[in-house]
């Protein structure tokens, strides 16, 4: 069945000769069928890595919702490209979002656990061009705040 969806998707080849990424597929999809009901729609909706995804339109309940079934909030995609980051990057290197809707995002991420460090989330951010979540993003840095508690 999931062999289909991945075939349907564009990710055929991945999803038969890689076993990461087959795992990673396959649980996004388990997770999306997870959801309450009314927002299994919107995460069908979504192409793979549906977290990633949801993240990038903004959509903080899906995440959270997409959260709550385990997913974890580093989740890297295994597509061995350039996308191939946990979704926080994702969110980072996104230039359509304004900084309150990924502010929001971020914060749910980051309550289930997610890194700033992971995937070099504040230089992504920089990349684009986008200081203010670039500020944000080093203000939530365990680094920063360790820095700041020793300075007090």
């Amino acid at each position: 069945m999931n062999k289909s969806i991945a075939a349907a998707m564009g990710f055929d080849d991945l999803y038969g000769g890689s076993e990461a990424f087959r795992e990673r597929f396959d649980e996004m999809l388990d997770a999306v069928k997870a959801l309450p009901e009314d927002l299994q729609e919107r995460g069908r909706s979504l192409m793979y890595p549906q977290l990633h995804n949801a993240c990038v339109m903004g959509d903080v309940e899906l995440v959270t919702a997409l959260l709550a079934t385990g997913l974890d909030p580093d989740a890297y995609t295994y597509t061995d490209d350039d996308e191939d980051q946990p979704p926080l990057v994702w969110l980072a290197r996104d230039v359509e979002l304004n900084f309150e809707a990924k502010r929001q995002v971020a914060e749910a991420l980051l309550a289930a656990g997610a890194s700033v460090e992971e995937g070099d989330t504040e230089e992504e951010a920089k990349n684009v061009g986008d200081d203010d979540f670039a500020s944000f993003l080093h203000a939530k840095s365990p680094l920063t705040r360790r820095a700041e508690t020793a300075n007090e």
